[in-house]
């Protein structure tokens, strides 16, 4: 199975493009743009790179202008974005930074640099994505718990507890060893839960706290 990340190269220099697949492609999939309007067309296509090589001086649409129009596509609002420009100016590198480009690599660019390059910029961008999808995980949760706690308002807290473990799939018995509470106990509690709720036992509990 091929796990190689892909990398879109936008560059009107056609030499600059055959150079850098040939470099990357030893170790990356490369997908060449020779505009930034070509970059975007590839990109709406379906292309999803995990990084963007992205030269600045092209004529018609520039890099900057590529950038922006490449963070307003959703799914690649936080893909890395490395500059290629033969543009050293500090002006230049505080633009391409305040619309989210990761770094500046000076053309003609060494190969070893390249590459340590676009591994850092991969390596942090699979960090980036990791922190997101954990902070997804997270707000899903507060939202699912914020939801639990709204649709059982009207119980008790013990009968809440037992509620909450229904709708994880647990049985009584389990219930019982988990709340240290008697079978008994919990199954009259869960009788309990049922007419207050207005359900008719765990399967449409399950299915209440799932419904959105």
């Amino acid at each position: 199975m091929d796990d190689r990340s892909l990398i879109l190269v936008v560059d009107d220099d056609h030499m600059i493009l055959n150079v850098a697949e040939e470099v990357i492609g030893e170790q990356y999939d490369v997908v060449l743009a020779v505009s930034g309007e070509h970059a975007l067309e590839t990109l709406r296509s379906g292309c999803t790179p995990e990084l963007i090589l992205l030269d600045v001086n092209m004529p018609g649409m520039d890099g900057f202008e590529t950038l922006r129009r490449i963070r307003a596509i959703h799914d690649l609002s936080s893909t890395p974005v490395i500059f290629l420009t033969g543009n050293t100016g500090s002006d230049s590198e505080l633009e391409g930074l305040k619309l989210g480009a990761q770094d500046y690599i000076t053309k003609p660019f060494v190969k070893e640099n390249l590459i340590a390059r676009i591994q850092l910029r991969l390596e942090s961008g699979l960090q980036a994505r990791r922190l997101n999808e954990y902070r997804e995980r997270l707000r899903t949760a507060q939202w699912g718990e914020e939801r639990f706690l709204s649709l059982t308002s009207g119980l008790t807290p013990a009968e809440r507890d037992v509620a909450r473990l229904i709708a994880q799939g647990c049985d009584n018995l389990e219930i019982a060893g988990r709340l240290f509470l008697s079978p008994g106990y919990v199954r009259n509690l869960s009788t309990i839960i049922y007419d207050k709720l207005e359900i008719s036992g765990r399967r449409e509990l399950r299915e209440l706290m799932q419904r959105s």
